[in-house]
């Protein structure tokens, strides 16, 4: 008899309880999500698909861990296979049309992506990040969301690439601390 997801996930170190947590966080997130944009009446949440994105989720970490001999899972990994299948299955189901209905788990999506890439940086929308240059990342990352194929390795070089950018010191970013370059 074939092993259910759960069971495969317990005999390889994750509880229900592991399960529920993230489950409950992402529903957490989801509910704050529809909040601000106003769009509960015009929505709802499939609780099934967002269950299985969870375990889907949980079943890479698995597979990703026996793959590369790994016990820990990176942050960028987290977020980026949580985003992949948070897309495949689309939890927030439309119920009546609104602006913006058609792409609005790509628009979920993007805002968890940008949220936890943001907590992890300790970063605020304050005045000190260059608002142009954010505008222009979250537009591109919706873009790709809704047009392009997405992978979990390329959301998660796309995470890691973040995080570099803002590793960088200021001066290095503007130039002034370049090497110099030599003509040979």
């Amino acid at each position: 008899m074939p092993k259910t997801a759960s069971e495969y996930l317990n005999e390889n170190g994750y509880t229900d309880g592991d399960i529920l947590t993230r489950f409950r966080d992402l529903l957490r997130y989801l509910q704050k999500f529809i909040n601000v944009k106003k769009i509960a009446p015009d929505i709802k949440i499939d609780m099934d698909l967002l269950k299985k994105a969870v375990i889907d989720y949980f079943v890479d970490t698995v597979r990703i861990k026996e793959f590369h001999d790994i016990t820990k899972t990176r942050t960028e990994k987290i977020y980026g296979y949580t985003a992949y299948w948070l897309l495949k299955r689309k939890p927030i189901q439309v119920t009546n049309e609104f602006l913006g209905s058609l792409f609005i788990n790509e628009s979920f999506v993007a805002s968890y992506l940008i949220n936890g890439m943001f907590t992890e940086k300790n970063l605020t929308c304050g005045k000190s990040l260059n608002k142009t240059a954010l505008d222009e990342f979250l537009i591109l990352l919706i873009y790709n969301l809704k047009y392009r194929q997405v992978s979990q390795q390329s959301l998660e070089l796309m995470i890691k690439a973040f995080y570099s950018g803002c590793d960088f010191p200021a001066e290095t970013v503007s130039g002034t601390a370049a090497p110099e370059q030599t003509n040979q």
